[in-house]
């Protein structure tokens, strides 16, 4: 790929990201809703941050900690029609077999999880539709028959993640990239993932009981990958799964053994900024400075070349040189990429970017201070955090894992899954998700199941998601502007 022809296919490919963002942003009006383009919640960034979810829809229940049949997460994740998904039991939810969700417009809200809150074990769920918002919840497999991720699936477009805690995957602990389409003469196409948000949220342990235990892929079309821990896994933290704009910042690795970031092909344009790297016992020596290997895997291009990567303000515990110039030993190559490239310097020469490509903006940090922001509050810290992120936050901290080097093979090895104790919810006499004490709080009507789905103060936000998001039914605030779209 000449440099010419690099610029003209980048031009193509800036403006593309700010239309898939318009796209994303006008979802309201698919919904016919006359409300503002406002984020998902106050607080959600970046590419797939203008999804509605379930906004306006129904409001489901989870009452049990069944593996199906009626109250159940399963049967609350399979139903059909805009929805918002609450939770009046905490526990340990089981999984016998894969949760696929197909229907669209869902925001599952595990922050309204009474007690120690929700964790999902047992076999995967898969996020197989678009226009999904997860917040709040645990994913920790820990299924040893059959190799799968902790959370998976074929989403089509719109997603974000948020302060989610995924764990013990047997396969990738959380990989969201691209779709399968039914093409007119039957077969299948593997298509990108568009308007993809992961924020907050941590992947550990992925187990290494078949040399497989892998943080995530994670990718598509238009991707935003912020404040995010990876710690304990072997490799792919993440790897990237498709091609296109991949924007990854703010992030911290921890204890990876020979993987940091990699992937991509011809087609990708990487930005990898101001994130933490922190080698760990595991780490093998030749990838202590690794910042990221570019590769070629023919995803979208069948050009035998990686695509183009901007890395900058990316600092690496323990090595100042690399740490000042990540492009001084921090991107890397296998031997194989660079033998079919024409040499190290040349493939440097080829991936480098000069300025960041075009992504959604964030809020964002140096890398130290991503780091402490990640460790204070990612994953799911909602209704409180458990005692697996508990120990893993406490494992980076010190740079040395509880157990071993920090790369386990079964859940056993770090004590299993703890208990998970529930709690009386709050009374919500007619079902729609607001507590009753709050409603009255806020002049609502808790006899009144219709009233969550209204927007009293004309924000954007019907005020059941001002319930769920901690924020005043009464006050109205402009949550379009950067300086109000914070966490609340």
């Amino acid at each position: 790929m000449d440099n010419n022809t690099a610029r003209k296919i980048h031009k193509c490919r800036c403006a593309r990201a700010v239309v898939l963002a318009i796209s994303a942003a006008l979802t309201f009006q698919t919904l016919g809703s006359e409300a503002p383009p406002v984020p998902a919640f106050p607080g959600a960034e970046g590419a797939g941050a203008s999804t509605p979810g379930g906004r306006g829809g129904k409001v489901i229940e989870v009452t049990n900690l069944d593996d199906s049949g009626p109250g159940s997460f399963r049967a609350a994740l399979e139903a059909s029609g805009p929805r918002i998904v609450v939770f009046r039991v905490g526990g340990l939810i089981t999984l016998t077999n894969r949760l696929r969700v197909t229907e669209p417009f869902i925001t599952i809200a595990g922050q309204t999880a009474p007690g120690d809150g929700v964790c999902i074990r047992g076999e995967t769920t898969e996020i197989n539709t678009h226009d999904a918002i997860i917040r709040y919840l645990r994913f920790r497999r820990g299924e040893l028959r059959r190799r799968d991720d902790a959370l998976g699936g074929y989403p089509l477009r719109n997603i974000i993640l948020d302060h989610c805690s995924f764990s013990w995957g047997l396969d990738e602990n959380v990989s969201l990239y691209r779709f399968i389409e039914k093409m007119p003469d039957g077969t299948d196409k593997k298509r990108p993932t568009e308007n993809l948000t992961i924020q907050w949220c941590v992947s550990s342990e992925a187990l290494d009981l078949n040399n497989h235990a892998f943080g995530g892929t994670w990718g598509g079309r238009n991707g935003s990958f912020h404040h995010n821990l990876f710690a304990c896994n072997t490799g792919r933290n993440p790897s990237i799964g498709y091609g296109d704009h991949f924007d990854f910042r703010n992030n911290v690795l921890f204890n990876w053994r020979h993987r940091t970031i990699d992937g991509g092909d011809a087609s990708s344009w990487v930005n990898v900024v101001a994130n933490y790297f922190k080698p760990g016992p595991a780490t093998q020596d030749a990838v202590r400075h690794r910042v990221g290997r570019p590769q070629h895997l023919k995803m979208f291009s069948e050009a035998p070349t990686p695509g183009k990567w901007y890395v900058a303000d990316n600092y690496i515990v323990g090595n100042e040189k690399v740490s000042a110039n990540n492009w001084d030993g921090g991107v890397d190559f296998d031997a194989p990429d660079v033998r079919t490239s024409g040499g190290l310097n040349s493939v440097l020469e080829r991936v480098r970017g000069s300025v960041p490509f075009a992504s959604v903006p964030i809020r964002q940090q140096t890398a130290p201070e991503a780091y402490e922001s990640v460790l204070a509050n990612a994953g799911a810290t909602l209704p409180k955090r458990d005692p697996v992120d508990l120990r893993i936050l406490e494992s980076v901290r010190a740079g040395k894992p509880k157990s071993g080097n920090g790369i386990i093979q079964t859940p056993d090895d770090v004590g299993g899954w703890p208990e998970y104790k529930s709690a009386p919810p709050p009374a919500d006499t007619d079902h729609d998700g607001m507590p009753d004490a709050w409603e009255l709080k806020y002049g609502l009507n808790p006899n009144d199941p219709k009233d969550g789905a209204a927007d009293n103060d004309h924000d954007g936000y019907t005020n059941l998601e001002e319930y769920l998001n901690a924020t005043d039914p009464t006050k109205l605030v402009d949550y379009t502007r950067p300086e109000n779209n914070v966490n609340t």
